[in-house]
């Protein structure tokens, strides 16, 4: 059984989680969505037996690395995926921009659900594309969509593409399967190309089940782009490594055209083989993770519990988003920094209505985690 409560150094130049910050000696980092744990000992030997080769050359993923990723995807979720659809690129971000630049027009319409990982929202408008907001909902502890919302935007700005977020980044929603239907149902009626982010996508809690938008139908299969990661799910996301899934062949060809024209494109030979050992070899490893954050995330709903601190439900990912309006005027984020030496995601990058938000990252040893919840207890005015 995997030991997530081992304490790994990390404190390295290169490593941004962990980059100092003036005046404070004792920072717990709980902002950058990567995790303090090792990955599966597996992908860890195979990285190893690549670097003892000493050689790194160009390098393509081949049949075995196929095989394994499409056994993921059919065994987690029933899903058959075509390899002749995949597009093997370094990155999510990276496949959101091409699919942007290759599929619409400087000028056209991208819808987004807010609050949203605001790397998203700042890849839309240096594409030169108009961005268009439908807020989600925050009915009690739990946010929705608004479909009239989302399909009036659709209508008013003629929007050409949707960005979906599932598991959702930051409100940690898992999209049913009749909210993803009625999605695509709007996105048919409309002509909406929709570009599914997918990374959180392993990280499902007890209850709850991820479905790829694309496997629900024909029709929603060939106007999606599916972007896939497996570093989110193993920790590797120095690695830089997407799967990404576009079923349409003209669409594919026009983003892989674009990847090639801009040179990025294809897998590292590390990226290679870290995530095909980690699709062979990495489900149990997952498995226990799951339990792990699952115990993580009870405690901090515990711990904060009849605080002035509010938890939003988390269905998926290990990134909890907390309302800190009753805590704070100023920004939550600078607050806890300042008062409790932690570092939280700034709810501002995700959305005008997030400013009293904070996103905390949990995937850290229990230790750690019990260590932060100490000292935001102690902060005047938590309680």
């Amino acid at each position: 059984m995997t030991d997530f409560d081992e304490l790994v150094p990390r404190n390295t130049p290169e490593d941004i989680k962990y980059e100092k910050v003036e005046g404070i000696t004792d920072l717990i980092p709980m902002w950058v969505a990567d995790m303090d744990f090792k990955c599966p000992e597996e992908v860890s030997d195979a990285l190893a037996e690549q670097s003892k080769r000493g050689i790194f050359g160009y390098s393509e993923a081949d049949k075995t690395y196929d095989e394994a990723v499409v056994n993921w995807f059919r065994n987690r979720y029933g899903w058959d995926v075509d390899p002749k659809t995949c597009l093997k690129l370094p990155s999510v971000i990276l496949a959101l921009s091409l699919s942007i630049r290759a599929l619409t027009e400087p000028g056209d319409s991208i819808l987004i659900m807010e609050p949203l990982y605001g790397a998203i929202s700042r890849t839309v408008k240096l594409t030169g594309r108009r961005l268009v907001v439908s807020e989600l909902e925050l009915k009690g502890s739990r946010y929705e969509i608004v479909f009239e919302d989302m399909e009036k935007k659709i209508k008013e700005n003629n929007v050409k593409m949707f960005v979906l977020c599932n598991p959702h980044n930051p409100a940690g929603r898992v999209w049913t399967r009749d909210e993803l239907l009625r999605m695509g149902d709007i996105c048919l009626r409309d002509n909406v190309l929709i570009v599914s982010d997918e990374i959180h996508a392993d990280f499902i809690y007890s209850g709850h089940r991820h479905i790829p938008i694309a496997s629900l139908s024909e029709e929603l299969n060939k106007i999606t782009i599916t972007c896939t990661s497996p570093t989110k799910t193993f920790n590797l996301a120095g690695i830089q490594a997407a799967n990404v899934f576009v079923a349409d062949d003209s669409m594919r060809r026009k983003i892989d055209l674009l990847s090639v024209a801009t040179g990025a494109f294809g897998l590292n030979v590390m990226g290679i083989v870290a995530t095909r050992a980690a699709y062979t070899y990495g489900e149990k490893w997952l498995s226990e993770l799951i339990t792990y954050l699952e115990g993580n995330v009870a405690l901090v709903r515990s711990r904060l519990e009849g605080t002035k601190l509010k938890m939003t439900d988390i269905e998926g990912t290990y990134l909890l988003w907390i309302d800190a309006s009753d805590v704070t005027a100023e920004d939550p984020t600078a607050f806890f920094l300042r008062t409790a030496h932690i570092r939280f995601s700034e709810g501002s990058f995700f959305g005008r209505n997030g400013e009293h938000f904070f996103r905390m990252n949990v995937a850290c040893p229990r230790s750690v985690l019990s260590e932060a919840l100490d000292r935001i207890l102690e902060v005047p005015g938590v309680r």
